[in-house]
């Protein structure tokens, strides 16, 4: 006789839940999120940075430039200024207190040394601390970029002390030796000098955190292999490190020679542009013209100049990135 049990409740639940999941996943399926396309997402994750990029770097500017046309003054803020063309540019040029030409050759100087020194100090440095054990790497690093984090009137205000003629470290040093006093920061050449050791101590730091980044992706292997074939450490620097480095080492290039272009803090609290103009950069002749002398359209006819020169080095920067990646395809 066949059985009339009837079937277990757990398989008309079961039965039961399976159609309510079935509707469920139909209903969310329906009503699920529209996807953006590939190329919206990273554009949407770099909004934020692109407006503050506008608001604080290309605004400015773009009022530099509107100024730099125009005769504003300090005095005559809340008229209209008239519109003079590139007579600033002009003036600014033909200038003979101090000479164009003096303040250019001061910042070329001035930038150039803080190039050379930055990129060997940080270079080595970056060499020394990727050498060492992980457990003291990070604590030397961490050491190391103290200078580059303190402000630049501080860091020029300690100099300064460093450089005094009478009680000064710098001289303290040499008076030992028969060298007779110094007085640094008050002749052209010495000046010019001290300034780019202050910047040097001061600037090295971005420098060694790139290099010291770059060198941690350096392959092992490479290396090893060096060593294999019998080649000692300044042949593997020079045959196998530098080589793999050379991308960050542009980049650091770069981010020197802009940054020395713009210092101002650290002159301005040394030596203030003297003596009689000698170390006058072209940051510090914005500064005389905008302030000092009152007129806004010649300090924003230099700024627009040093932008235009940071500008050219960041395509030179970018053309040379992207001849290198075309050999490494």
């Amino acid at each position: 006789m066949p059985s009339t049990t009837p079937p277990p409740r757990w398989t008309s639940w079961s039965s039961e839940n399976r159609g309510l999941t079935a509707d469920l996943t139909a209903g969310r399926r329906l009503v699920s999120r529209p996807r953006l396309p590939g190329w919206a997402a990273p554009w949407l994750l770099l909004t934020p940075a692109l407006i503050l990029l506008c608001v604080l770097v290309l605004l400015p500017y773009a009022g530099a430039l509107l100024f730099s046309v125009t005769d504003g003054r300090l005095i005559t803020i809340g008229t209209l200024p008239r519109l003079v063309g590139l007579s600033n540019f002009e003036k600014v040029v033909s200038s003979t207190g101090p000479e164009f030409g003096l303040v250019v050759a001061a910042s070329a100087v001035f930038t150039l040394g803080t190039l050379v020194g930055s990129l060997g100090l940080g270079t080595l440095l970056g060499l020394a601390v990727t050498s060492l054990r992980p457990k003291l790497r990070g604590p030397l690093l961490a050491l190391l970029l103290v200078p580059w984090i303190i402000a630049g009137v501080v860091v020029g205000y300690t100099w300064k002390l460093v450089y005094d003629p009478q009680i000064g470290l710098a001289n303290a040093m040499l008076v030992p030796l028969g060298v007779g006093r110094v007085a640094w920061l008050l002749e052209r050449w010495p000046a010019i000098a001290a300034l780019v050791v202050a910047n040097v101590w001061a600037a090295y730091g971005v420098v060694l955190l790139v290099v010291s980044s770059a060198l941690t992706n350096v392959p092992q292997s490479l290396i090893l292999a060096g060593q294999v074939d019998g080649a000692g450490t300044l042949t593997i620097i020079r045959r196998i490190v530098l080589p793999n480095i050379r991308r960050a080492f542009l980049l650091a290039a770069l981010v020197a020679v802009v940054s020395g272009l713009n210092v101002f803090d650290l002159i301005f609290v040394m030596t203030g542009g003297g003596p009689t103009y000698q170390t006058e950069t072209l940051a510090l002749t914005m500064y005389r013209l905008t302030f000092r002398r009152g007129d806004i359209g010649e300090g924003a006819a230099v700024t627009v100049m040093l932008f235009c020169f940071s500008l050219a080095l960041a395509i030179v920067y970018v053309w040379s990135w992207q001849r290198e990646a075309r050999k490494w395809r």
